[in-house]
């Protein structure tokens, strides 16, 4: 119960907000017994219930607050004896539906009639008893379908009372006092979400994730076949939840999903506080509290910002404030499963988070030092190039997605799977064009450095080490000396991919008969250079090949992960230092 538990709790933090709008929100909080929907007609009434105008809404229109029973909000398409009490389809308010249209009738006089009563009730009864919609629809010029959903506007009831009834916290206040009397009858049961007595939820809201509208967290309509799985004898021996904490956990979660969630592949990824605070996103960068980020050249400087904005985020946290993190889906239409739930300390999810992105980081060209996204690992290590975008399979992605979630939030080592595969797609830079070379490996080696650190306690470094004498290292920056000797001959009008391009796959695999390839074409190349720049690529290549391990045999053997940080390494020392090198050595 968990979840549910910080559902209420934030529900009850944020009570304040609930039947309001705040600019900047997707969706409003939805109070006791109200649900979200999407409007098509908009019907102005008087006070007496005559009617004034109509209006239709665009496709897309914002979404409403409108009442709903336990039974109505839970309903399907074909139950024509659950109607809302107030704002519903345009088939439940014609006469001639006569099935929906009594229970419609009766259910709202019985609120109409009730201690709990609006005035805003008494004219829209008036209104739909007159029977008249249809004809004021026709004669407004608007063809309006049985399901399209009918909401109201009361004027005449003086400045506070007048105006829509989604925007009446009076008329929302007294539906849930309505409510609240019709279930005094129900005999109370313990709540495992409140810990109270109180009268327990029949059935459960849907809709939370809106992607999966139909499917409920809590159901139980297994009342014949697998009756409970043979488990319990009825609902109640499972778990009972009472209908205001179903009401409160549900509609905050709904508004959570609304606003503040991610999703990805199908499956909707939800991080929060339930104390209300503002909190990074799990599945991106943890970033600035106050939204603005500036390029990081260096690694202190890197290290530097994001030691400044965990301090931002952690500068008006309170010591016992919390975070939850929840991930859903469904499984059939009816089903909303929790993939993955997990409680933290916001200061340690805050601390977790600066430990992922100050170990899982690179430089990506020219925005400086960077930690890759979440789904920019999944998307580069299993997606596939088409028309300029990385595509990836929806299962694979939040299969993959979670799997990543789960290492960051939980301090879990890298995969190695999604490591030795982004090393492989790196390796085949040839399939790839334009920027997608930089994005694929800046991506590959932030992750071979994240792997690096958590297994072997390996902590890389940005710049180029001249003196480390891995095997693999070397022979990466080998592959890049090749490729900046043919590069320097070419020019923008005759560019074209380079030997050790075309090669890297065969060098990765046998670098040393590869590289004896590569030499012996590199040798009209270096007749194209400059004196100076030619003695400098020598010199630089001999220092390299010096380092290697002569007496080891195994300098053909296929290279490691290494190589393409040794590559990434020279490639960028070379651009660095191309302008002062070329000048120094022609001098």
């Amino acid at each position: 119960m968990g979840l549910l538990q910080k559902a209420v709790e934030t529900y009850d933090a944020m009570a304040y907000r609930a039947g309001q709008i705040f600019e900047g929100e997707n969706e409003p909080l939805a109070p006791i017994a109200h649900i979200m929907t999407r409007p098509q007609i908009e019907i102005t009434l008087d006070q007496d219930g005559r009617f004034g105008f109509v209006r239709a809404f665009e496709k897309g229109a914002p979404k409403i607050i409108i009442p709903a029973t336990e039974e109505s909000a839970g309903r399907t398409v074909k139950a024509a004896e659950l109607p809302h009490p107030l704002c519903d389809y345009l088939r439940y308010l014609l006469p001639q539906n006569q099935v929906e249209y009594q229970h419609y009738i009766s259910q709202l006089s019985d609120w109409t009639n009730s201690p709990c009563s609006h005035p805003k009730l008494r004219a829209v009864l008036n209104y739909v008893q007159g029977g008249t919609i249809l004809a004021d629809l026709s004669q407004a010029g608007i063809d309006a379908e049985e399901k399209a959903m009918i909401c109201w506007v009361v004027n005449g009831l003086g400045e506070e009372r007048s105006g829509p009834c989604w925007t009446d916290q009076a008329l929302m206040d007294a539906f849930i006092a309505y409510s609240r009397e019709k279930r005094t009858d129900i005999s109370p049961a313990l709540c495992m979400v409140s810990g109270k007595m109180e009268a327990p939820a029949g059935q459960h809201p849907k809709g939370i994730v809106p992607i999966n509208g139909n499917a409920k967290l809590i159901s139980a309509n297994d009342s014949s076949g697998f009756t409970y799985r043979g488990r319990f004898g009825d609902a109640a021996q499972a778990a009972t939840v009472s209908y205001t904490a179903s009401q409160k956990a549900h509609n905050a979660l709904r508004w959570l999903v609304a606003n503040q969630s991610a999703p990805f592949g199908g499956r909707t990824f939800l991080c929060w506080s339930p104390e209300g605070i503002q909190i990074p996103k799990v599945t991106g960068p943890m970033g600035r509290k106050s939204g603005t980020a500036q390029r990081s050249a260096t690694p202190s400087q890197y290290q530097r910002q994001l030691r400044e904005a965990l301090s931002g985020w952690k500068a008006e946290l309170p010591q016992s404030a919390g975070v939850a993190i929840a991930a859903f889906d469904a499984a059939t239409t009816g089903r909303l499963a929790v993939t993955y739930y997990n409680e933290l300390l916001a200061s340690d999810f805050l601390d977790r988070l600066y430990d992922w992105e100050a170990s899982c980081r690179w430089e990506n060209g020219p925005y400086g030092i960077q930690s890759p996204s979440l789904f920019q690992i999944v998307s580069w290590a299993f997606g596939t190039p088409r028309n300029g975008k990385t595509e990836v399979d929806d299962r694979i992605l939040r299969q993959q997605m979670q799997r990543l979630v789960a290492c960051r939030v939980d301090r879990a080592p890298f995969p190695l799977d999604v490591e030795r595969v982004l090393v492989e797609k790196a390796s085949h830079l040839l399939l790839y064009e334009g920027e997608n070379r930089q994005k694929l490996l800046f991506t590959a080696c932030a992750a071979i450095r994240k792997y690096h650190y958590d297994h072997l306690k390996e902590e890389w470094d940005m710049a180029l080490d001249k003196n480390c004498s891995d095997r693999s290292y070397l022979f990466g920056r080998l592959l890049a000396i090749a490729e900046a000797v043919e590069n320097s001959t070419y020019t923008d009008e005759n560019r074209r991919e380079t030997n050790a391009m075309r090669m890297q796959k065969a060098f990765a695999l046998r670098p040393m008969a590869t590289w004896r390839l590569l030499e012996e074409k590199l040798g009209s190349y270096y007749k194209q250079l400059s004196p100076g720049l030619r003695q400098y690529y020598r010199k630089l290549t001999q220092e390299i090949v010096d380092k290697l391990p002569v007496s080891d045999g195994g300098l053909n053997q296929k290279l490691d992960d290494i190589y393409l940080l040794g590559y990434y390494h020279q490639r960028a020392y070379r651009t660095e230092k191309s302008d002062q090198q070329t000048t120094e050595e022609e001098s």
